[in-house]
This record gives structure tokens, C-alpha cells and sequence, in this order.
């Protein structure tokens, strides 16, 4: 007996196991991507370091390299700075030209929003006052005619007499029937 609850709570935990592995599987391929990605900006980065004390101990140890380095680097510095020049120009000559379209094409699709929302609003208004005001006085009048024509036929009928129907069925005493119509 025992060994049957073993085996039946043993099942559940494979079952978990099993979902492990396959969810394991998966996560792999995931983890292979992130692992080689790391691997990729680590070695970017150590890369980046050896050329830089590569650098550092060439300049110490020349200094006829050092000063054609630093002829380079002011050479690309003050193109760098030139093109971001040139980029800064760009971007204030887009921005002029998005003002513009602002200005030019979205103002007045506003200004047409806000007639078409005003000629709606006023078309509402007419609408309420002229038809659906007038239907709805018209229908509570008729409500209230049909109530009270019902009242009306329902006290009538209450206030007309009753005929009563007597009928001997042969019993001691002739008891009678009373029947309302």
C-alpha cells in the first residue's frame, strides 16, 4: 500500500522534471545567445583595452609616434567637430521645415476640425429642439391618454352590474351558484 502512494507522489515530480528539461531545452538556445553576446562585448572591450595600453606604451617609448598620434587625433577631432557642425545645420533647417508644415497644413485641418465639431453641436441642438423634444411630449400624452382610457374602462366595468345565474341542482336548502360575467 505504501509503495502505491510513493509511486503515485514519485509520478507529479517527473512529471515536473520532464517540464524542466523540455523548458531547460529552450532556455539553452536563449541562454547560448545571451552567453555569446557577453562573449562578444567582452572581447570588444579587451580588444579596445590592449590597443589602448598598446598606444600608451608606444607614445612613452616615442616620442616621434606620440606627436604623429596627436597630429592625427586633432586632425579627426576638428573634422568630427566640423561634420557635427554640419549636422547642427541640418537639424535646425528640419525643424524650420516641420514648423512650417505645422503651420502651414495643421493649423488650418484644425480649424476645419473645430467648424465640423461647431456645425455638429449645432445641429444637435436643432435636432433636440425640433424633433425629438416634440416626439417625446407626444408620446407621453399618448401614454397618458391610453392610462387614463384604460382607467376609465376599467372603473366602467367595475360599476356595471353583475348578473347572477341561479341554477337548483335538487339539494335540500337550493343552494345557488353565484357567477359574475
Amino acid at each position: 500500500m505504501e509503495s502505491d502512494t510513493s509511486q503515485v507522489q514519485r509520478a507529479p515530480a517527473d512529471e515536473e522534471r520532464a517540464g524542466t528539461q523540455e523548458t531547460s531545452r529552450t532556455m539553452t538556445a536563449e541562454e547560448r545567445a545571451a552567453k555569446r553576446t557577453q562573449l562578444i562585448i567582452v572581447g570588444i572591450a579587451v580588444g579596445f583595452l590592449v590597443l589602448l595600453v598598446a598606444a600608451i606604451v608606444l607614445m612613452a617609448m616615442s616620442p616621434v609616434a606620440t606627436t604623429i598620434v596627436r597630429d592625427i587625433a586633432i586632425v579627426l577631432v576638428a573634422v568630427e567637430t566640423f561634420l557635427i557642425g554640419l549636422a547642427m545645420i541640418l537639424l535646425l533647417f528640419q525643424i524650420q521645415v516641420l514648423i512650417q508644415v505645422l503651420r502651414d497644413e495643421i493649423q488650418p485641418l484644425l480649424h476645419a476640425v473645430n467648424d465640423t465639431a461647431s456645425t455638429v453641436r449645432g445641429t444637435t441642438e436643432f435636432v433636440s429642439h425640433n424633433m425629438v423634444t416634440p416626439i417625446i411630449k407626444l408620446a407621453g400624452f399618448s401614454s397618458a391618454v391610453g392610462q387614463v382610457l384604460s382607467n376609465v374602462l376599467g372603473v366602467a366595468k367595475a360599476t356595471r352590474p353583475r348578473k347572477v345565474k341561479r341554477s337548483d341542482t335538487g339539494t335540500k336548502g337550493g343552494n345557488s351558484d353565484v357567477q359574475a360575467g
